[in-house]
């Protein structure tokens, strides 16, 4: 049985990270960010070599998110806090304290929005929207059941909702929200758009991603053996076309690299008020 089809030509990006679960695409600088375990910030190259540009004593850092000035935004639930990783190494807290910062998107006005994701077995998660200057509030249009990996499309925010399990979208306008996609006996974690308006959809159990698109879900990736693709949690399109997709791994020590079906939608980097 073939656990990985050749078409999506697997490899190994990059190794020897602590757990890391965030990662995102900095198309200025050409390379990935991705954070660790124990708060690091690290600097992933196209050619597999990676760094430690950052560490945040206590951290323990979740979803990523950049900027147009070149600063990373982590979450770190550990701290309570998302923290802000400014392109000269300094970090400092954006924000207010969040319980459970999980993951962490701008949207095209530039403010950012961060899921808090709060039980798993009650419908308590949450989430937040930090405007430029840092005012911090609280946009949840109903209790979310764990609320994780986010993404931004036009006016929309798509939201994980892990527990459930499935997808939420919420207009950002209005803040209507309906559950649009229905999964089983999962747990999807991150998100990422392609360029033909599918829906990627990362499952940390039990080794899958998923492809939303016109009401379909089809299934991109099933690793039963956990060998290849381990608890895929966020991901991100990569590369001058977009046509690779990064897996972050909570449970592993790689990212793995593979072919989508489709190249990626850029995702919103402005500039921030600072």
């Amino acid at each position: 049985m073939t656990i990985i089809p050749a078409a999506l030509d697997r490899h190994v990006l990059t190794g020897g990270l602590d757990h890391a679960e965030g990662i995102c695409w900095d198309p200025a600088r050409g390379c990935l960010w991705a954070g660790g375990e124990a708060g690091q910030v690290y600097r992933i190259e196209l050619d597999g070599s990676a760094e430690v540009v950052a560490a945040i004593p206590g951290a323990a850092l979740l979803g990523l998110a950049l900027d147009g000035d070149g600063a990373i935004y982590a979450c770190d639930p550990a701290g309570h806090q998302v923290w802000r990783v400014r392109e000269d190494g300094v970090v400092e807290a954006f924000g207010e304290p969040i319980d459970y910062p999980n993951y962490a998107a701008f949207a095209p006005d530039g403010a950012l929005y961060v899921s808090d994701s709060g039980s798993f077995l009650e419908a308590t998660g949450r989430l937040w929207r930090i405007e430029p200057d840092g005012t911090t509030s609280d946009v949840t249009p109903r209790p979310i059941r764990y609320a994780n990996g986010l993404c931004v499309e036009g006016d929309t925010l798509w939201i994980v909702e892990s527990a459930a399990p499935g997808v939420s979208r919420m207009d950002l306008a209005s803040g209507a929200i309906e559950f649009v996609v229905a999964m089983e006996r999962c747990q999807p974690d991150g998100l990422a758009l392609d360029a033909e308006g599918g829906l990627i959809i990362s499952c940390y159990q039990p080794n899958q991603i998923f492809r939303y698109h016109e009401g379909r879900l089809d299934l991109v990736v099933e690793d039963w053996s956990g060998e290849f693709i381990l608890s895929p949690t966020n991901v991100a399109f990569y590369g001058e076309d977009l046509d690779r997709l990064a897996l972050a791994s909570l449970c592993g020590h790689d990212v793995v690299s593979i072919r989508p079906p489709a190249p990626g939608r850029p995702v919103p980097i402005p500039r921030s008020a600072s």
